[in-house]
């Protein structure tokens, strides 16, 4: 008599077994589901903003390097560097952005601080490959006329001293012939 109510535990455990891998299948397939529908979708956009990130910086680059060419500059590792620490800049965030989507995933459809933080960066490129093309110029030309004046700083403090002494001169001999 004592292996009936064993066969029975033993019936009723296999039997909550079975409910309980049939509970696991069915989340399997919403997990799949789940991954399959959201987190493609995320993990795809994420993947055209980092192309995009690093297509606009290769533009950028490529800009760089054409306008040292035109201007005649060196094009040394100093300038390359800029473009490594500037991509530092732009996907140290963004990798946090990314985590952050793929957590609201369950939520936000699309991935929307990824894509944010990408337009940013896009623009910041956009605008950095537009103003060098004339402002770098004119800065150059300042740099230059500074570069003059603290060079020769000497003789234009000589010089403005004397004008100063010749108006000052100049003034007394005006103010005697009043008198």
């Amino acid at each position: 008599m004592p292996a009936l109510p064993v066969c029975r535990g033993l019936v009723l455990w296999t039997g909550g077994l079975w409910h309980y891998l049939e509970k696991c299948i069915v989340m399997e397939k919403a997990i799949i589901d789940f991954i399959e529908n959201h987190m493609m979708n995320h993990i795809i956009l994420i993947a055209l903003c980092v192309a995009a990130t690093i297509g606009a910086m290769a533009v950028d680059l490529v800009s760089g390097v054409q306008k040292a060419k035109q201007r005649g500059e060196a094009r040394t590792s100093t300038g390359y560097k800029k473009t490594a620490t500037k991509a530092k800049k732009y996907f140290t965030p963004f990798l946090t952005l990314c985590f952050i989507d793929i957590l609201c995933c369950v939520v936000i459809p699309i991935p929307v601080f990824s894509m944010l933080w990408t337009a940013y960066c896009i623009f910041c490129e956009f605008v950095s490959v537009r103003e060098k093309s004339w402002q770098k110029e004119e800065l150059r030309k300042a740099e230059k006329t500074m570069r003059v004046i603290i060079d020769n700083k000497d003789e234009i403090a000589k010089m403005a001293a004397e004008l100063l002494f010749q108006r000052e001169n100049e003034n007394n001999t005006v103010k005697k012939e009043e008198k």
